[in-house]
């Protein structure tokens, strides 16, 4: 679909959303199998795997930050009403990722999570329907 756009722009916002529709269905996927017993219902990691994992979404929420302030100025930036929308999706989509990250950052910090509280996490943050 996205080869037939004809347009650069309208090609790049077609393989956009059809990436996260992929990322959504296998974030479903995971809860599924974590649901059905396919996957531990706990995240059960080492000391040394768990402090890595948490430095390394710490580090991606600097990253999200730093994207979030450089999309706000754009947008105060820009004049085209066109521009400006596509920033604000943009935009918010980042806010989202911040908040999710954030919420698994202080999942990760502690000793151990259950399966619900990452179903709430990801049920705030509309990946999945509530159930």
């Amino acid at each position: 679909m996205a080869e037939k756009a004809g347009h650069p722009l309208v090609k790049v916002i077609l393989e956009s959303v059809i990436h996260d529709s992929g990322k959504h269905a296998s974030i479903c996927q995971a809860l599924i199998d974590v649901d059905a017993g396919e996957a531990p219902r706990r995240l059960d990691l080492d000391m040394a795997k768990a402090v890595e994992l948490h430095q390394s979404v710490k580090q991606h929420i600097r990253v999200e930050s730093e994207m979030i302030e450089r999309l706000e100025s754009m947008v105060e930036a820009a004049e085209d009403d066109r521009v400006v929308e596509l920033l604000r999706f943009m935009l918010e989509d980042e806010r989202r990722h911040h908040r999710l990250l954030t919420g698994l950052s202080n999942l990760l910090d502690r000793d151990e999570a259950a399966l619900d509280e990452y179903m709430r996490l990801f049920q705030a943050f509309m990946i999945v329907p509530p159930g």
